[in-house]
């Protein structure tokens, strides 16, 4: 993706943009603050909002024709929202009704209005709140014009008296004015009303600004065939445009007020849900308009807002994340930062957000674009994914990286790839699904790595390409074999990256091959099923899944996010490093669905939640007998060694000649669970704490406190820095802290 692709990319969204009702109101009324206000029962501060939009609360709630009913998203499902009732209650049931004074200094210019009906009278207010001198001529003996058509009079008139209190202006009634030269102004609006006089103004008027050909000169109202609401706004964009013509002599208006509003059909897309009709709406009753407005959801597309961790986290929709992704990749020197960076790395790139979107808009591959293109630019922190990269190194050393072809040394029918991390989490996870698949098909062959996807999600697409050409050099080796995956990421990646291997899950096969003795696992115990979001759109795993578990004897109560709507465990993106509160709160989230025990089928999410003490079973556990709900997760350093284990029993146990032996060097060091805990938390491993003590040891660079006897040193290793405290024991050492930071110390 360029810059360009960026910037436009959330083009599409409608979040925050305006509701149907906002769009088809000639007022702009902000429906949704209003009605927040008013289910609160805080009926004066929605009052304010209310009046400062309409101007003449009392007269638009008792006239207004609603033109937002026709457009109400409620009316899809059962009654449009009375707005009316509501605006009507604010109204009656406000504190005060007196409007604010602003002193505001005193302008040059005099406004002359002809007609004072609602138009010019809008006009009127606006003007002189601002502090211009303004003079409304009406031929009657009252200002309000059509109004004494629909309103009684004191309702009006009381209406105006109320609302001009705190301005000042000059109406001249009983006051007709037949030709233009009867007036002396720096500009003048006409507002005759229906039927009233144009004096050759409209032929050739702009009808966005209202101005006219005359300099100065402004037209509007009922007079070019507005109705009593459109009077108001007309009176009101006038006010604007004659401003802007006294300060810069154009006529042509302010744009954003007299923008085209046409309604985003897009709402119409959204679920909207039934409410509690009151039917018999009349008498202003608060209780009655605070559960009229609790029926209206605020329309306003938040889907994505809604189901993702990440845009609650930092509070922002997808254009906000755009604008600042958008800053972030191209920054201004000495005018904007890399503002986005720690946001970018924070995406678990679970794919819910374009899933719930009605516009498709994919966030998640937006972020993993702007990951790359940061990477590509050299700027993005390493130590975010700098641990997953050692990782994937280590998974690709000779302790780690199991290839195996059938014995007969013929071309493989199927190779089973597991992945780098299911027989990190359990080495029998590997062995017996491949012990399985070698009873099937005697010639499947094996090959254990890593897909690459840390290394795409890092933006380094180097090492991602670098992994994934060995994969398709394996493959092609063993003759182009149908691949067996067993990890939803793998399948995941191996479709976007390798279309060209065909692809089966090894949960698909085991469905085509069921064992007698899988049957009586579950005793009608109740789970329920964890979809990895890496299976969103992997329907038929999910089936498969469930296949298994029913026939095994469980019962499933589904959780409330599951199939395409799951949400990810919290190892998604590799977002500990730079966002390690929010993978606290997304995992203590997922954790907190419901009480029952979780069946997953990733390793991943399986090992997380059991972290953090929750009963969770991947399905291999219940079909092979291998560990129970409650096994404890392996810890950071646990997982290498698991890894080195069964990578040496598959390379010695006779399937393939003269395997070597390889063990993590370890030496005597105790350490307390809780600094286990921490250590995970921080990605930590014990060879990383035994690296620093050697060093110390080695050079003497440490530092002892004399009152405990404790040692402290550190050791800087890639872009990490590494602290730890520790003791002497007669047999080797005591870890006492251990911490580690991106700071990088400059060494004598």
């Amino acid at each position: 993706m360029g810059i360009e692709d960026f910037q436009n990319y959330t083009d599409h969204c409608f979040n925050g943009t305006e509701a149907p009702c906002m769009s088809a109101c000639p007022l702009k009324v902000d429906v949704r603050a209003v009605i927040e206000k008013v289910q609160k029962g805080n009926f004066t501060a929605a009052y304010r909002l209310y009046r400062n939009q309409v101007l003449f609360p009392r007269i638009v709630s008792t006239i207004c024709e609603q033109p937002c009913n026709d457009v109400c998203l409620q009316e899809t499902v059962d009654t449009a929202i009375n707005l009316r009732y509501i605006e009507q209650a604010c109204v009656g049931l406000t504190k005060t009704r007196e409007p604010i004074g602003y002193n505001v200094p005193p302008k040059k210019f005099h406004i002359a209005i002809i007609g004072a009906g609602l138009s010019g009278m809008a006009c009127a207010l606006k003007l002189a709140s601002r502090n211009y001198s303004v003079t409304v001529y009406e031929k009657n003996d009252i200002p309000g014009g059509k109004l004494a058509e629909i309103l009684p009079r004191d309702l009006y008139l009381s209406e105006f008296q109320n609302e001009f209190q705190n301005v000042s202006y000059n109406l001249v009634t009983s006051k007709e004015i037949t030709k233009l030269e009867e007036i002396e102004a720096d500009a003048v609006y006409v507002a005759t009303g229906t039927g009233g006089r144009t004096f050759g103004l409209q032929e050739e008027m702009d009808y966005n600004s209202l101005g006219t050909k005359k300099p100065g000169f402004f037209l509007g109202g009922r007079v070019i065939g507005s109705n009593s609401i459109e009077a108001i706004e007309h009176g009101i964009r006038t006010s604007q445009s004659i401003e802007k013509y006294l300060k810069v002599g154009l006529m042509d208006g302010v744009p954003e007020t007299y923008a085209k509003r046409s309604i985003i059909q897009n709402y119409y897309k959204l679920p909207v849900a039934a409410g509690v009709y009151t039917q018999n709406l009349q008498e202003i009753i608060a209780e009655q308009a605070i559960t009229e407005a609790k029926r209206c959801s605020k329309c306003d597309c938040s889907l994505c807002v809604d189901s993702c961790d990440l845009m609650q986290k930092f509070n922002k929709g997808p254009k906000r994340i755009g604008s600042d992704v958008t800053t972030t990749l191209r920054p201004i020197e000495k005018f904007s930062k890399r503002i986005a960076s720690r946001l970018i790395n924070s995406c678990n790139m679970c794919g819910l957000c374009e899933t719930v979107c009605p516009e498709k808009i994919d966030m998640e591959d937006y972020l993993l674009q702007a990951r790359h293109f940061l990477f590509k630019d050299g700027a993005i922190p390493s130590a975010y994914h700098d641990f997953w990269l050692r990782d994937m190194e280590f998974a690709h050393s000779d302790q780690a990286y199991v290839l195996i072809s059938p014995e007969s040394g013929e071309k493989s029918r199927y190779m089973f790839f597991p992945g780098c991390q299911l027989g990190a989490s359990e080495e029998n996870y590997v062995l017996r699904a491949y012990g399985f698949l070698k009873e099937l098909y005697n010639d499947t062959s094996l090959l254990v790595g890593c897909c690459g996807v840390p290394a795409d999600w890092a933006g380094d697409e180097g090492i991602r390409d670098t992994v994934q050409n060995n994969i398709l050099q394996e493959w092609s080796k063993m003759g182009e074999p149908t691949v067996i995956l067993a990890c939803p990421t793998c399948m995941k990646t191996f479709t976007r990256y390798l279309p060209q291997i065909k692809i089966v899950s090894f949960y698909k096969i085991m469905v085509e091959h069921p064992r007698f003795e899988w049957k009586a696992k579950g005793k009608g115990k109740t789970i329920s099923v964890f979809d990895p979001c890496a299976s969103r759109y992997d329907r038929a795993m999910q089936a498969d899944i469930r296949k298994l578990i029913t026939e095994a004897g469980f019962q499933i109560e589904e959780l409330s996010h599951n199939g395409t709507e799951a949400r990810c465990c919290s190892f998604g993106g590799h977002i500990h490093a730079a966002n390690p509160e929010l993978v606290k709160k997304i995992t203590t989230d997922r954790i907190g669905e419901n009480n029952n025990p979780y069946v997953t089928y990733c390793s991943n999410c399986r090992d997380t939640f059991a972290s953090e003490g929750k009963a969770c079973s991947h399905i291999l556990d219940i079909l092979f007998d291998i560990g129970s709900p409650e096994r404890l997760a392996p810890n950071l350093s646990q997982r290498r060694r698991n890894r080195v284990a069964f990578a040496n029993k598959l390379k010695g146990n006779g399937i393939v000649e003269g395997g070597t032996d390889h063990k993590l060097e370890r030496a005597n060091l105790e350490i307390p669970s809780e600094l286990m805990k921490t250590m995970n938390d921080y990605l930590i491993l014990e060879e990383d704490v035994l690296a620093v003590i050697e060093h110390c040891e080695a050079t003497g660079n440490v530092l002892q406190n004399k009152s405990t006897g404790e040692f402290t040193g550190h050791l800087s290793q890639g872009v990490i820095t590494y602290w730890v405290t520790y003791e002497k024991t007669d047999s080797g050492y005591k870890l006492k802290k251990v911490y580690s930071h991106r700071m990088k110390i400059e060494e004598n």
